[in-house]
């Protein structure tokens, strides 16, 4: 019966993530305000073989496979956002359970799948983010086992796993990038300056071939990242530092960045006054794990990127907590660690009454798609509407669409009419808006207002009215 304990309860974990994700997705629209790019994206899929909007595709072709089984589009990205992240408790399961402690591969599990971030940010709108995370948990699986299995097998299953993620999202790719770069440089610590020298060469030769496979498969998402690098400061920024020591009120990320910072200072002193309980793999993991989470959840980054980056901290702070609190033995070393879990589990409860970002209400977007039945939008024409709302009007008229703040800027000579979704009754979604997908670039935090956008009025209704511009 002992010898169950751990599958059983990890079956509960998981049981217990999924319905949680599904109880947040049970309304018409998915939370946030990207919720029907991925609708569009897979409807693209299963009608033309390819996207509608330049991105990495993995996760939208996963998405369109659920969607030709159960042949509902929206249905099969409400499972996907509930299921696939989910598949982090294979990894997480296999990785805890060699510590001989029955329950913490399920507290494990509970901890990733039903942390604040994983609920009130990812879902809906970073489900390409939430659903490349468990790839990361394997890759550790694979660091964990790196002295018990052959360096063969071990390499090759690392490369695996990075060719899918590489093809399904660029901002985990340097989650695993980071963690394992660091993991293998650390392994170099015993040896001389010519392995380190190769160690360097090699993850710079590593990431010289991942910008060519961006600039092929996403050109724009390459042009992005030459930017920052090229420019580097911009990525400290109206830092998340200012929101955190302004704000009336801690959000999600705000939580998720105190935690990640203390969480890795506090782990790092126990695995230094520890550190003859771990092998020499294990040592290495943990220290680049929580350096990975110190890095990403800093508050001194900018809030165009510490919001994601934040969000992806708590797949390196929960690989060091399993191998810290399985390896020590001292009680006051392991309650730190237990205290955490208890803090990220609890801090989801009064978290769960702030209000999550929609495009619209329920009612709202019921007028919106009473609106639409009744327009006609020409073939080779392009809509201008708000964020979040540009994806509702390519889901609901299959047109072209383009951002309202980026109208003067777009090259649109190519389509012979331009339309512009006006909201009569605009409705304002909480927060700040989720940065912009499908290539676009993420509004910047300077951003003007946008210019007025005008013409002849072809359809009103009593929340939006359909704009001719030309």
């Amino acid at each position: 019966m002992m010898r169950r304990i751990p599958f059983v309860t990890s079956l509960l974990a998981v049981v217990a993530g999924i319905w949680a994700k599904l109880a947040l997705t049970s309304g018409e629209l998915l939370p946030g305000l990207d919720g029907a790019y991925y609708w569009v994206q897979v409807r693209s899929v299963l009608n033309n073989f390819t996207l509608a909007f330049s991105d990495l595709p993995l996760v939208f072709w996963i998405q369109a496979a659920i969607a030709k089984v159960i042949g509902n589009v929206a249905l099969a990205v409400r499972i996907s956002d509930a299921v696939l992240p989910a598949l982090s408790a294979i990894p997480i399961y296999l990785i805890a359970k060699k510590y001989k402690n029955p329950f913490l591969p399920a507290i494990a599990i509970l901890v990733v799948l039903l942390h604040p971030v994983q609920l009130y940010f990812f879902t809906g709108d970073f489900i390409k983010n939430e659903a490349t995370i468990p790839v990361v948990f394997f890759m550790a699986l694979v660091l964990v086992n790196w002295d018990k299995k052959s360096k063969r097998f071990s390499i090759i299953s690392l490369l695996a796993l990075t060719l899918v993620i590489t093809i399904s999202h660029f901002g985990t790719f340097l989650l695993a990038f980071m963690l394992v770069g660091t993991w293998a440089l650390l392994q170099l610590r015993k040896s001389g300056l010519k392995f380190w020298l190769r160690g360097l060469a090699f993850s710079i030769v590593a990431f010289a071939v991942l910008l060519c496979v961006l600039a092929v498969l996403v050109p724009t998402r390459y042009e992005r990242l030459v930017n920052f690098l090229t420019t580097p400061t911009v990525i400290f920024q109206s830092p998340a530092l200012d929101r955190i020591l302004h704000s009336p009120s801690p959000s999600v990320m705000t939580i998720a960045i105190i935690i990640g910072q203390s969480a890795s200072i506090i782990l790092g002193v126990i695995a230094w006054y520890s550190r003859s309980r771990f092998s020499f793999s294990d040592i290495s993991l943990v220290i680049a794990s929580l350096l990975t989470t110190f890095i990403f959840s800093s508050p001194l980054i900018g809030m165009e990127w510490s919001d994601r980056l934040t969000g992806l901290s708590l797949v390196s702070l929960s690989i060091a907590a399993i191998i810290i609190f399985g390896s020590v033995e001292n009680l006051w070393h392991k309650a730190p660690i237990a205290l955490l879990a208890a803090v990220t589990l609890f801090s989801a409860i009064p978290l769960s009454t702030m209000e999550m970002k929609r495009v619209f209400s329920d009612q709202e977007y019921s007028d919106f798609k009473d609106f639409a039945s009744h327009v006609s939008i020409p073939s080779n024409s392009v809509i201008v509407a708000r964020h979040g709302v540009e994806y509702l009007s390519a889901w609901e008229f299959s047109a072209d669409v383009v951002l309202d703040t980026y109208y003067e800027s777009a090259d649109l000579s190519s389509y012979s009419s331009v339309y512009y979704i006006q909201e009569l009754k605009r409705f304002t979604p909480g927060g700040k808006a989720p940065s912009g997908k499908g290539g676009k670039p993420d509004a910047p935090t300077d951003l003007p207002k946008k210019t007025a956008i005008t013409g002849e009025t072809i359809y009103s209704s009593s929340s939006f009215a359909l704009v001719k511009v030309r």
